[in-house]
């Protein structure tokens, strides 16, 4: 069974991407040893979309005509999996979403073949909203890249914090653009503002230098800043990370809570000598066997068929339990949220005293779901 990769191997995705693809080769591994899907061994192919829209597409569909490939995953970033979604549904070839953030080919323009198994921007962005009213904090700047992982973070986010905190108010909106490296304008107008607290939707390059020039300005001693925080960005900042910082991650390893996680990073850690697995090598992992289980259920890889099959169990994931539904195809995922400190334990900075809310409280309804698609569709 040929399932086709496409990420951002080089471009501003080029460092999260490795370790995902570390855990897709590790999970492969165990999937054909213990027999394959459904008797067939699996066989992943391996594309960069070099972190362009325009080449994540060309690459699917050289994928599914020139290779044959059955299923395709990835994707980073959300613009790459907004590129990479007509081609599959052109083809009504299955695609799993395991690395970018945007819900809107799940949400607003689904078809039965695509799903997500990361937390994707309506979990994320209520879970910050959740987060703001916990913290009291009422004069909010928000800071996000622009484009489309960004933006829809930030429409979520403004929107279920007015409806659960009307008090609470964002005094400012600011776009660094995608792959910012020079953020020094971005720090002196949130500083001007003195707010309670800045939401920060950057990643990659931008959120390094969110933290290097922010220091520099004091900006954690100025305010609170919740930060994009995954473990691959700790890893590459190290010590020049303060402790303190309020950081959200989709699968922290060191906080994933099940005896499953725990099992996979002890295992990651003896195949690849001692490195971690970062949040993308925990989703890249998962969606391997969350695409074994939803094939093996529905006997074939007919995108109806799997739909139906993905929400038939449970998921016993690296994360935990969780449940797709055909509404959206959507995994429950948890997001996370902690605050970052240098222990004895690990060579880099942690987020410590991690809060996984749990995406089944997140999730859109039936009802809202619908609503937003007939906004989408008009």
């Amino acid at each position: 069974m040929k399932i086709g990769y496409v990420g951002g191997i080089s471009g501003v995705c080029g460092s999260l991407t490795p370790p995902a693809i570390k855990a897709m080769k590790m999970a492969t591994e165990e999937i054909n040893n213990a027999g394959g899907i459904m008797g067939r061994p699996v066989e992943v192919i391996y594309r960069d979309s070099k972190t362009k829209p325009d080449e994540g597409a060309k690459q699917a569909r050289d994928l599914i005509v020139s290779d044959k490939v059955e299923i395709i995953t990835g994707v980073c970033s959300s613009s790459i999996f907004m590129s990479v979604f007509p081609v599959t549904k052109e083809y009504n070839i299955p695609l799993f979403s395991a690395l970018s953030g945007t819900h809107k080919p799940n949400i607003d323009f689904f078809y039965p073949g695509v799903f997500q198994t990361q937390p994707h921007t309506i979990i994320e962005g209520k879970a910050l909203a959740e987060f703001t009213k916990q913290k009291g904090w009422k004069k909010i700047v928000t800071m996000a890249m622009d484009y489309e992982w960004g933006r829809t973070t930030i429409e979520v986010y403004k929107d279920h914090l007015a409806q659960i905190d009307p008090s609470a108010k964002i005094v400012k909106e600011l776009w660094p653009k995608f792959g910012e490296s020079n953020m020094t304008s971005f720090i002196t107008a949130t500083l001007a503002d003195q707010p309670d607290a800045v939401i920060a939707v950057t990643a990659g390059v931008t959120t390094n230098s969110l933290i290097k020039q922010g220091k520099a300005y004091g900006l954690f001693d100025r305010t609170k800043v919740v930060a994009f925080l995954v473990t691959q960005t700790l890893m590459d900042m190290g010590t020049e990370v303060p402790d303190g910082i309020y950081g959200w991650s989709r699968a922290p390893f060191n906080a994933l809570g099940t005896a499953r996680g725990a099992d996979f990073v002890k295992r990651y850690r003896a195949r690849y000598d001692g490195e971690y697995p970062t949040d993308w090598g925990v989703l890249g992992y998962d969606v391997m066997y969350f695409i074994k289980e939803v094939v093996t259920r529905a006997g074939n890889t007919k995108s109806e068929d799997m739909s139906k099959a993905a929400a038939s169990f449970t998921f016993d994931s690296v994360r935990g339990q969780l449940r797709s539904r055909t509404l959206d195809n959507t995994l429950d995922s948890p997001s996370y949220i902690g605050i970052t400190k240098k222990t004895p334990e690990y060579p880099f900075p942690i987020l410590t005293d991690v809060t996984a809310i749990p995406g089944s409280k997140l999730l859109p309804s039936e009802a809202e779901v619908l609503k937003m698609r007939a906004m989408a569709n008009k």
